[in-house]
Order: C-alpha cells, then structure tokens, then sequence
C-alpha cells in the first residue's frame, strides 16, 4: 500500500444485515479517513462500498483504535481531485486504476461520531 495507512473497515451486509470486515488502504483527512473504492480498477465497485452506500454508519480500525464512523462521499469536483492527487502520491499504483474502468471511482470520507 505505500505510505497508506491499513484500516480495517467493518460495514454491514446490505443483503445479509451482518458485519462485513476488509483490510483496506486509507489517508487521513482532517478528522477524519478516506478509503478509496478503487477494486483494483475493476468494472463495478466492491461490495464493502455498495455496503457503505446502503448504510453509511461503518467501523473502523486504526491500529488498536477503533472509532465508529459515518461515510460521506467525496462528490465535490475540487475536493475530490485533491484528495485523488493525495491518494496518487502516497501510494503511485492508485493511478493506473481509473484506466482500467469507465467507472469513476469513488472515495469515501470516514468521519468520527
């Protein structure tokens, strides 16, 4: 992953209802952490993303932290492209991605409640 920080992302299942748990790459961002719903590049999101977008309410563990957390999407032209440039520099294999797909890729900022 770079110099990005590996979280543990815990979701709840749209379809199942149950806790759903990934290791995922993340950068701060103020208070709080972005993941990125890259999937390598692959045509259609992951489904921890598609998790976060039917309830956004997620878990989330830094280390030994664990901080329970709110998604919002980072939908903000300006912003996103900084924090894209931001994802890029940390960690370079980010830029290949949105060659791969027609989908924009989205990034998810995970902020504390």
């Amino acid at each position: 992953m770079g110099q990005m920080q590996t979280v543990l992302l815990t979701t709840t299942g749209r379809k199942s209802g149950r806790p759903q748990t990934v290791p995922l790459g993340a950068i701060r961002e103020g208070d709080g952490w972005v993941v990125i719903g890259s999937d390598s590049g692959a045509p259609v999101h992951p489904n921890w993303w598609l998790n976060m977008v039917a309830n956004p309410d997620v878990t989330l563990q830094v280390n030994d932290q664990v901080i329970k957390a709110r998604m919002q999407e980072i939908t903000n032209p300006a912003d996103r492209e900084r924090i894209w440039n931001a994802v890029v520099a940390t960690a370079k294999g980010y830029a290949n991605y949105p060659k791969k797909t027609s989908r924009v890729i989205p990034l998810g900022l995970l902020r504390p409640i």
